[in-house]
């Protein structure tokens, strides 16, 4: 029989063996790992003091376990410790030197660089920290291998010093260069960091960061920048892998830039209300707030006038859709107020354009793509539009825009123009194009003959990129010219083929013509009403068979010429002819009208009546051919008459250049 309490000492026993055999297999674990960091760590040291509680080194090297070659040298080490030898109360050291050689590896199949190995360590700190001196050597030649195509080992070194007490639980973290940093084929910088850290369980703290960032040069490719300056300070909370970062001073960044096609002689950008949220790991759950104010000092590019530009506004980007807001301006005092979205490859803006005047220049002269021969002396105009631009095709869409034009006046090319008023509208969805004139109303234009007012309505339908095939919904067409008006019927024409418009011409004044024709020997008085029925043909204007006759009563001619009148002492039929003209009163003047692509007018004219001071006032009849190339008179009548000097000159210009065509060709 066995004795009392022998099961339970024999139990009790077993449990001490195995929990000793479970200690000596953690002690052999403990030993592996020790040995493993101890060989990973490769310990070099001099000038050991040990005791139980605390150590001493002079000096010990590190190496650590990361890709690559890392290099760490403390000098003057302390360590103190609570239990033996973990965990660490105290570390601290006069000096920390780090050599870091960075790794990067290309991929075998697409060529991109590889990111660096870094094993993941626990948050944990001793209660001091203490790193009076810290000196980071960083390879810059070969992290910038795209910039330069050095192989010199050229380090860029971090200067600064790192401290931390469980008593504030704050890590504070300066990093202040003396001297500039070295980047290789990038230019010199001088950078300062500065860093106050409050580390938790829960979250990582950094109420004070600052950052500043300095460099006279930098270069990349053909890009410079000159004179950079960079201010940033604010705080930040990191918790759950979510960085929320807030600025307590206005970001600033001050800089010249320069490439071959475009150079700003100074760029400032200042950054207000900045607020970020970053999630490493969902980098499109990001979101960025901040009120924006930029302006560029002297721009020019090839395609440009050198203005200055700024431009103030609001940045939003949440949830994979960023916004745009705000007001851009140059110093010819254009300015353009804005809203532009993106989200998912797809961009819609709205805009508006305040009412600019014309009197003092033009503000919309900013480049090269403005029309050449236009000129705008007088006037105002406005605007407002929407838009939407496909980003993965880079195509427009669809848009609308809306101008109000107010008593505009300038010059195209050779035409001087008055008091032209109008809501031009322009819509496009696809490669469909609409231009509205609506209402459109001009006082007067000058092209060596003096017109107006005129009134237009009409709507014009194409189809890019054939802007000059479309179909033209003519409403409203009537031109005030030689003291009546020229009219068009409403009526649609298709200019894809020969388009025909039947011209109605309506009591135009004889007085009127004849004061705008360049010769001076001729007056008369009359109404004139007749029809032409113009042609386009290949862009080119033609008239057939047009015709235009005096209304009853008639009128009446008088000519006098000294030319005809010396032609006529020696031929007797001219004197007759020039006799009965000298008072000739019509009671019927028609003409049939052409008009040639060549610019040849011929007018076949008929004139029936008599002159009451010739042959006792007996009936006359003319059938008279008259040919005139009427782009050569209206070119003499820019020459001669009261229109702008810079009318002439571009006349003679072209006078000039068909000359020497001309003499091309012989």
């Amino acid at each position: 029989m066995a004795k009392p309490g022998s099961g339970i000492k024999k139990s009790t026993s077993w449990l001490k063996w195995n929990l000793l055999l479970l200690l000596l297999a953690g002690c052999v674990f403990a030993f592996i790992q020790l040995q493993f960091w101890w060989t990973q760590l490769s310990p070099k040291w001099q000038g050991l003091e040990w005791s139980w509680g605390s150590a001493r080194v002079e000096q010990l090297s590190l190496q650590l376990p990361f890709s690559g070659q890392q290099q760490v040298q403390l000098e003057q080490v302390e360590l103190g410790w609570s239990g033996w030898p973990w965990p660490l109360d105290v570390l601290k050291a006069k000096s920390l030197k780090a050599q870091l050689d960075v790794q990067l590896a290309a991929s075998g199949e697409t060529g991109q660089e590889a990111t660096v190995s870094v094993p993941t360590l626990p948050l944990w700190l001793p209660k001091v920290l203490s790193f009076e001196q810290i000196e980071v050597s960083l390879p810059c030649a070969r992290l910038n291998t795209k910039l330069s195509n050095s192989t010199e080992n050229n380090d860029c070194k971090l200067i600064g010093a790192l401290t931390y007490s469980e008593q504030n639980q704050q890590i504070q973290l300066q990093l202040a260069n003396q001297q500039a940093v070295l980047i290789e084929g990038v230019g010199d910088i001088k950078l300062a960091v500065k860093a106050l850290i409050t580390p938790s369980a829960e979250q990582l703290q950094i109420p004070q960061f600052e950052l500043s960032l300095a460099s006279s040069k930098l270069n990349w490719q053909q890009y410079q920048l000159s004179d950079l300056e960079l201010k940033l300070s604010g705080r930040a909370v990191w918790q759950n892998n979510l960085l929320q970062f807030e600025a307590t001073e206005p970001l600033q960044l001050t800089t010249s830039y320069q490439q071959p096609d475009l150079q700003v002689q100074q760029l400032m950008l200042n950054a207000t209300s900045l607020q970020l949220e970053l999630d490493p790991t969902q980098l499109a759950n990001s979101q960025l707030k901040s009120d924006l104010q930029f302006e560029v000092k002297q721009l020019q590019h090839p395609r440009l006038n050198t203005l200055d530009w700024n431009w103030v506004g609001t940045l939003l980007y949440q949830q994979q859709q960023a916004q745009l807001e705000g007001r851009l301006a140059n110093s010819l005092s254009l300015a353009l107020e804005h809203k532009i979205q993106m989200a998912e490859q797809k961009v819609s803006a709205s805009w508006t354009l305040p009412e600019l005047f014309f009197l003092a220049g033009n503000p919309l002269h900013v480049g090269t793509f403005w029309p050449e021969l236009l000129t705008l002396q007088k006037g105002k105009a406005s605007g407002k539009g929407q838009l939407e631009f496909d980003l993965s095709s880079m195509a427009l869409t669809k848009q609308h825009t809306e101008l109000e034009l107010r008593d505009l006046s300038g010059i195209y090319d050779r035409t001087v123009f008055t008091g032209l008023t109008t809501t031009l509208k322009l819509f496009s969805q696809g490669m469909v194009w609409k231009v509205e004139t609506g209402d459109l109303k001009l006082q007067q234009m000058n092209h060596g003959l003096v017109m107006g007012p005129l009134k237009l309505n009409a709507l014009y339908k194409t189809t890019a990129p054939d802007w000059f095939k479309g179909q033209l919904d003519l409403k409203q067409l009537q031109l005030a010219l030689f003291g009546g008006q020229i009219k068009a019927a409403e009526q649609q024409i298709d200019l894809s083929k020969d388009a025909k418009v039947l011209l109605q011409l309506d009591k135009l004044q004889l007085a009127e013509l004849l004061k705008q024709h360049p010769s001076a020997d001729m007056t008369g008085q009359g109404t004139l009403s007749g029809t032409l029925p113009l042609s386009i043909e290949q862009g080119k204007l033609t008239v057939a068979q047009g015709s235009v006759a005096a209304l009853e009563p008639g009128g009446k001619i008088a000519y006098q010429s000294q030319k005809a009148q010396a032609m006529a002492a020696s031929n007797q039929g001219m004197k007759i002819v020039m006799q009965a003209l000298q008072n000739f009163h019509f009671s019927v003047l028609s003409a049939g009208v052409s008009y040639s692509k060549e610019g040849q007018l011929l007018l076949a004219l008929k004139l029936e009546g008599n002159n009451p001071d010739f042959e006792k006032g007996r009936a006359v009849n003319f059938s008279i051919n008259l040919e005139e190339n009427l782009p050569a008179m209206i070119t003499s009548l820019q020459l001669s008459g009261q229109v702008s000097e810079l009318v002439k000159k571009r006349v003679q210009q072209r006078l000039a250049a068909q000359k020497a065509k001309d003499a091309r060709k012989e």
